[in-house]
């Protein structure tokens, strides 16, 4: 669970901003993937990451993982 990693090319571009999502290690899933919001860019929606990033806990990784899961089952 973590921020989607991105491209070298792309971070080196990012902002001071942008630059705190790559403080943490990425993941396969994470808040962004299960919002509503997921069709922006995660560029367009780094509260996500910083939300993610801020509150990081067992527990929180526990319920998005639950949620991926539910999400895969239903095919969404």
């Amino acid at each position: 669970v973590g921020p989607r990693p991105e491209m070298p090319f792309i971070a080196s571009g990012y902002s001071d901003i942008h630059r705190e999502r790559l403080k943490i290690l990425p993941g396969i899933t994470g808040l962004w993937q299960l919002s509503g919001d997921r069709k922006k860019t995660i560029h367009e929606n780094m509260e996500y990451d910083l939300y993610y990033k801020n509150n990081m806990s067992f527990f929180l990784d526990l319920a998005i993982l639950l949620e991926t899961l539910i999400f895969a089952f239903r095919g969404i």
